[in-house]
């Protein structure tokens, strides 16, 4: 069975996650992405390090070079730069998340790169876009997350600003990414040339608060009203007798109210003129809370979440990491996978999260170890034999 990008080539370029997510995404789906690093290694490979713990498998460049090809190769010498370009002509895609600045020292611009490939799709996943006088300064996942407005959509309950974990602006930057580059492979179906395609940490955020952004831009509404648009305890969440967490999430708030209540056991509140509709539940929106966080803690999660799905009302658990990787609906549609970790055995991924029901996606390998497959590359693409591959080491390209 063939899967959606088999045929294309991709040189990975990138550094830390923003753009490697972006190169695993598109070698999930069959693409032959090539990361390419420099002799010492993308800084990413040590990242880890800061967690303070000697894990046996890196898991930050794991997550977002997966199933990539890696090759060394020094651009700064002439000989390094001629490999370069021998692969550009063979390639669909070069991607890259090194500052514009850099790029252009390097001499692997788009307009450097394109003489080489006019079909050359030159995906740039950058910081604060191509545009603009921030493009070139420097940046990483918190500033995006702060600058792109997200947190102001999404205040705690102290009106506070609240970051998210995980690298959340630098896993959306390289999603947009990948989804320019898509964008990119039709058009060229389409006029048989390639363009330039920018996404950067900036635009994912405002891509997330897309919501909030138009009603500011329609009516002037406060970028802070994330957290109190919606004043319902229909729609909100509660610690539960196991010191787990539930979550509500009713925007039919009139339609499912007699429902919740029943459920709660709190039916002498269903009409009650303080709570008998959304508009008086709001009013009286500190003292229905108040009511709803003591009923919720005569409970496990486990059993309100029965009780609630049985309606059923519209609700979840408040998944951690451990609750996730085992959540049936996870391991029913294959969002976990294993892939063979030389030297560890099988470890367990997060999956491919689209499905094609002709094409699928798949993790196909582990994160390659630096340098690990230069030669097969130089000899597979390039023709190259172990002669020219001797000369090019004695000239320092890799």
């Amino acid at each position: 069975m063939t899967m959606p990008l088999e045929g294309i080539r991709v040189l990975d370029w990138t550094a830390f996650q923003q753009g490697p997510t972006a190169g695993a995404l598109l070698a999930d789906m069959g693409a032959d992405v090539i990361k390419i690093e420099e002799p010492r290694g993308e800084p990413g490979r040590g990242l880890a390090a800061i967690y303070g713990m000697d894990l046996p498998v890196n898991f930050y460049f794991l997550n977002q070079n997966r199933g990539k090809r890696g090759m060394v190769i020094d651009f700064t010498t002439d000989a390094g730069k001629e490999v370069l370009f021998k692969l550009v002509e063979k390639s669909d895609v070069f991607l890259t998340n090194y500052r514009y600045l850099h790029a252009e020292k390097m001499g692997v611009t788009y307009e450097v790169l394109s003489k080489h490939n006019p079909r050359l799709i030159y995906a740039y996943s950058s910081a604060w876009g191509p545009e603009g006088p921030d493009r070139d300064l420097p940046s990483a996942d918190l500033a995006g997350q702060a600058r792109g407005g997200f947190w102001m959509m999404s205040l705690t309950r102290d009106d506070e600003p609240n970051p998210l974990g995980a690298g959340f602006a630098d896993e959306v930057g390289g999603l947009l990414t990948a989804y320019g580059i898509l964008l990119a492979l039709i058009a060229r179906e389409k006029t048989g040339r390639g363009q330039k395609v920018d996404a950067s940490l900036l635009s994912g955020q405002f891509e997330m608060g897309r919501l909030f952004l138009q009603l500011y831009l329609l009516l002037g509404f406060p970028t802070t009203a994330g957290g109190k648009m919606l004043r319902s305890p229909l729609w909100y969440y509660y610690r539960c007798q196991d010191d787990k967490w539930f979550c509500i999430s009713v925007l039919q708030a009139d339609r499912y109210w007699p429902d919740v209540c029943r459920v709660m056991g709190i039916e002498d509140l269903r009409d009650d003129p303080r709570f008998k509709n959304a508009a008086a539940r709001q009013e009286n929106i500190d003292e229905i809370l108040a009511i709803f966080k003591k009923v919720f803690l005569t409970r496990p999660r486990e059993e309100w979440w029965q009780l609630f799905k049985a309606v059923p009302i519209p609700s979840a658990p408040v998944n951690d990491c451990a609750d996730l990787a085992n959540d049936p609906q996870v391991i029913a549609n294959g969002w976990i996978d294993e892939v063979e970790q030389p030297g560890y055995g099988t470890i367990k991924v997060p999956g491919v999260t689209v499905k094609l029901s002709d094409t699928p996606g798949k993790v196909r390998a582990t994160a390659p170890e630096l340098g690990q497959h230069t030669e097969e590359v130089l000899i597979e693409l390039l023709g190259y034999s172990w002669d020219d591959i001797a000369k090019l080491r004695e000239k320092g390209v890799f």
